[in-house]
């Protein structure tokens, strides 16, 4: 019975009696007929005493209701404290005091072919699965405007911390602090979940020009009407995993705004980074920049720092190898469309290289702490990539976007509640050039003693372009399947020499399976 019943019953009940109670006490007090008037004596008659009994009854009867009622809506809002939402996982919120909690996770599960380069046996090419991300992790808010965000990745018997953030939000302001663990503001399809990706794995530049989440604090401002985010941060050379490096840091910034253009909108965003490399780290003291993953699309690598790509993980078809920098700056622009069910556009990064010298000396605090001899370049490199591509949604969806990012896509007819899904086929191209001639010419320096002699560095560097198409089934809001096709032209690179052409190419096919909450 809810309370709306049970206060018409009793209120009915009390209407009800209050006639018959009036009846009956009227009766008993009537006077005899040789009795004086009321009047004529200067009492108050019966009649008006049981008249004002009656209503005295109402008013305690009206009392107790608003009483009830009152503690009907104590247990409601109790009730709905102790209830929670749903936002793909149970979501609890106290508004009044300020804290709310969710359970958030994502699992995915990858399968695919990695075709050999001619006349090239490599033993991890071929058949393959492995669990690309298994994370699990909570967010919410705290009073006073704060939140929180901790997530940590299980995949491959391996334990990482991904994003471990406190933020920080006046109510009503535009402003929003991030402190911990974050992407490094590097470009849209890095800064998007990889839930949203278009693509298995992300585009080239972000595994090649190491953009990944660092230690730091970012600001960042949010227009009223949601067209216009900028952020600015200061954070450190390593992640949280990695080891205390010292003197490495990076400043960035993004901006991007997007407004409505025909039936849907444009963004337009444009990122930088500038990033000093630690000096204690191994051979040359720069930061090692590998390649996510090890699918063909993103099977390339750039190391500054550490040693190159070990062929026993995954191939390197493009690399720069090690060599020794302070430094870079990072230019990176982004270009996309959005219209009803078709989306189009894409990205590109330059690199600008600031490398050592040969005949540089590294003494005191400053020497390497990974050795004293490393590959220089004859000058500063330079590196460019970006991708562009094209998607569209057989089932009438729009890609979902949110705060300058990807952000999921709802599904228009669900399986399960009488549709098949959303279902969207995509295309993309995929460029990355690591070739430099400054690189080819390098020197092998040793810091102690500035001595510097010509080094064989022909095979470094390379060029990669590659050819993607995929098909996206999402049967729900929180469950997506991907198959993707990969079909890589190489020029030059590492490999080149041990294949014995300048030039080959290699085709792929991968799988993935995934569900968030």
């Amino acid at each position: 019975m809810n309370k709306m019943t049970f206060k018409a019953i009793l209120l009915a009940s009390a209407v009800m009696a209050m006639p018959v109670v009036a009846h009956a006490q009227l009766k008993d007090a009537e006077p005899p007929a040789d009795a004086p008037a009321p009047e004529s004596i200067g009492l108050v008659s019966d009649a008006e005493a049981n008249a004002s009994a009656t209503d005295a009854q109402i008013a305690l009867l009206n009392a107790q209701l608003s009483a009830l009622q009152a503690q009907i809506d104590d247990m409601k809002k109790g009730v709905a404290k102790a209830t929670p939402a749903w936002k793909g996982a149970p979501f609890f919120e106290d508004k009044s005091a300020g804290f709310g909690f969710k359970v958030r996770g994502r699992m995915q599960l990858d399968s695919y072919y990695m075709g050999s380069p001619t006349n090239v046996v490599r033993r991890d090419l071929g058949f393959n699965t492995r669990v690309r991300r298994v994370r699990l992790g909570v967010e919410g808010s705290l009073p006073a405007g704060f939140g929180y965000k901790a997530e940590m990745d299980f995949a491959n018997a391996g334990v990482s911390a991904k994003d471990v953030v406190l933020t920080y939000n006046k109510s009503g302001s535009p402003i929003t602090f991030i402190l911990g663990n974050q992407e490094s503001l590097d470009g849209m399809e890095q800064m998007s979940s990889s839930r949203w990706s278009s693509f298995i794995e992300r585009a080239q530049i972000n595994g090649a020009f190491g953009n990944e989440r660092r230690l730091g604090l970012s600001v960042g401002y949010r227009s009223k009407d949601n067209l216009l985010n900028a952020a600015a941060g200061v954070f450190s050379s390593h992640t949280i995993d990695s080891t205390l490096n010292n003197q490495g840091w990076i400043g960035a910034a993004r901006i991007s705004y997007a407004p409505p253009v025909l039936n849907g909108f444009v963004h337009i965003g444009a990122n930088f980074q500038h990033r000093e490399f630690a000096k204690n780290d191994t051979s040359g003291g720069t930061n090692s920049i590998t390649a996510a993953g090890s699918l063909p699309s993103v099977g390339q690598l750039l190391t500054y720092g550490a040693a190159p790509f070990s062929t026993s993980t995954g191939i390197k078809y493009v690399s720069t190898g090690a060599f020794a920098a302070k430094g870079d700056d990072i230019f990176g622009g982004e270009l996309y469309g959005v219209f009803k069910s078709l989306h189009v556009g894409g990205e590109v990064q330059y690199v600008k290289v600031n490398a050592y010298k040969a005949g540089d000396i590294q003494t005191g605090l400053n020497a390497f702490a990974g050795g004293n001899t490393a590959l220089v370049a004859n000058g500063n490199p330079n590196f460019f990539g970006g991708h562009f591509e094209v998607g569209y949604f057989l089932t009438g969806e729009t890609r979902g976007y949110k705060n300058g990012v990807w952000d999921r896509t709802k599904v228009l007819n669900p399986l399960g509640k009488g549709g098949m899904g959303a279902f969207q086929i995509i295309g993309r191209v995929d460029y990355l050039n690591l070739d430099s001639a400054k690189l080819k010419s390098g020197f092998t320096n040793n810091f102690t003693t500035g001595v510097a002699t010509a080094s064989n560095s022909a095979t470094r560097g390379g060029k990669q372009i590659g050819y993607l198409a995929g098909v996206t089934w999402m049967p729900t809001d929180y469950v997506r399947f991907l198959l993707n096709y990969i079909h890589n032209e190489v020029r030059g690179g590492p490999i080149s020499t041990t294949v014995g052409k300048h030039s080959y190419s290699t085709d792929s096919a991968a799988l993935r399976a995934q569900f968030d909450f």
